[in-house]
């Protein structure tokens, strides 16, 4: 319901498969798309956090290469290693069907959500399942308990107007959370313009874009 910064981590994601051409998998390939790389138009696929509640933007590696090393990115390099700042890389959430015992995806595989991208050795910004309360913020820990405590007073009292009243607060801590988070984040002031719009590109699949408003998702559900 908002992208609490006391659930909010980093992650280098683990890659599972790379389309050809790609410094990660530099064959040929077919001349068809096969199960075993990324379906089109992503270049990378990458196993989705066992701890992730939800997924809020993909970034790369925040240098691009050092005067004698390797570059990690198709940047010039020869340099001091630089940082990353630009807007946050398109990403989608899917399923594969991947191979437990070769961890690659096979038609006779398990389903397992994945993350597809084109970034190269991404890292995940994402909402992690934390349980220790001593790390959760002051607008969760008020969210959360306004929460239960209209939960608690359906079952305890039967009085719907006393949970409303619980379901209310709870929300109100919602929006302010969304809004201290929202200016603590990525600021992007990039939109669609509209005569890209009215040809029916809005990026509505893309996940995370910085041409879309963030989908914060529902708030609690009041009793009526």
């Amino acid at each position: 319901m908002a992208p609490w910064d006391c659930c909010r981590n980093f992650v280098n994601l683990s890659l599972i498969c790379a389309a050809p051409g790609t410094p990660e998998n530099p064959s040929a390939g077919s001349a068809t798309w096969q199960k075993g790389i990324p379906p089109p138009p992503w270049s990378y696929e990458y196993a989705y956090p066992s701890d992730c509640i939800r997924a809020i933007y993909v970034v790369p590696q925040f240098t691009t290469g050092f005067a004698s090393g390797v570059p990690i990115t198709t940047a010039v390099t020869g340099g001091a290693p630089a940082f990353w700042n630009g807007p946050p890389v398109r990403f989608q959430i899917a399923i594969d069907q991947i191979d437990p015992t070769t961890g690659k995806p096979s038609v006779s595989g398990f389903d397992q959500r994945v993350i597809l991208t084109n970034q190269e050795q991404a890292i995940l910004c994402y909402n992690r399942r934390v349980t220790n309360p001593d790390v959760w913020d002051e607008n969760f820990r008020h969210a959360l308990t306004a929460g239960l405590a209209a939960r608690l007073a359906i079952a305890l009292t039967g009085d719907k107007g006393l949970a409303q009243l619980r379901l209310e607060e709870a929300n109100r801590y919602i929006v302010i959370a969304r809004q201290l988070d929202g200016n603590e984040g990525l600021t992007i002031n990039d939109v669609t313009p509209d005569w890209i719009r009215t040809r029916g590109i809005s990026y509505q699949a893309w996940e995370f874009s910085p041409n879309i408003m963030f989908d914060w998702g529902p708030q609690l559900t009041m009793y009526y």
